[in-house]
């Protein structure tokens, strides 16, 4: 009889196409199956992440689920998978859980993070923005709260997101000044596709002064159509956290 088991997954998504399986593209997806594709009895094994992040994204806690067949333990399919996908992939934690455990359905809350630059580094270049710009942070603040509660997202989400219901209800939405960073974090019951760069990237047309904070509101209540909603770099974004 085939386990359920979680893993929790850490990845830099430079060099990927996203979270989930495409045809001609590498995606972390299809990494995690093909690792696992030796414990399946030479069928593939279908892996499910609790968000489906875009290209370039990264994750410090993306969570996955799959049922598989197998007397191995967890530390060693954990194992198992580390040893069949790239460096830029680790499986942090693996675990059997409930067969009813679903790693997108059963989430209550997601957190992502999202990293600004004070400075250029080399180092930073590919997990942070640098804006070549200034811009006021206490509107990013401003921003920010507006953004808590429960209401329809849909002018910041994809054009072609098919999804019918674009309600989410954000829990947490602030901005810190960490150092050398300024660093966004948001909580959330669900995400659309592209929503958070597309609140980072609008919030910091209004710090820089192209927007007004009244453009924002309007965007949020979905009032106004002639704002351009503006997406930021997918290197700065982070899947901090899934809770159940």
């Amino acid at each position: 009889m085939s386990k359920r088991f979680k893993i929790i997954v850490e990845y830099d998504g430079t060099n990927y196409a996203g979270w989930q399986r495409q045809k001609s593209s590498r995606t972390i997806q299809q990494a995690i199956e093909d690792a696992l594709q030796p414990l399946g009895s030479g069928e593939r094994v279908n892996v499910v992440g609790a968000g489906r992040t875009d290209a370039g994204v990264h994750a410090l806690g993306q969570v996955a689920h799959f049922d598989l067949n197998t007397n191995l333990s967890v530390e060693k399919v954990r194992i198992v998978i580390n040893s069949g996908t790239p460096p830029d992939i680790n499986v942090k934690s693996c675990e059997e859980v409930d067969k009813k455990f679903h790693a997108r359905f059963s989430a209550k809350k997601r957190t992502y993070i999202y990293k600004i630059t004070k400075n250029y580094s080399p180092f930073e270049r590919i997990y942070s923005w640098k804006p070549h710009f200034e811009f006021d942070f206490n509107k990013l603040k401003i921003c920010s709260d507006m953004i808590l509660g429960r209401r329809n997202f849909e002018r910041f989400c994809k054009s072609t997101c098919v999804v019918k219901n674009k309600e989410c209800n954000v829990i947490e939405s602030f901005w810190k000044d960490e150092g050398d960073f300024f660093i966004y974090t948001i909580s959330a019951n669900r995400f659309l596709q592209t929503m958070v760069r597309m609140l980072v990237g609008t919030m910091i047309e209004v710090a820089r002064g192209r927007y007004t904070i009244e453009d924002f509101k309007n965007l949020l209540e979905n009032k106004d159509n002639r704002v351009q909603v503006i997406s930021a770099p997918a290197r700065g974004l982070f899947l901090k956290e899934v809770v159940y």
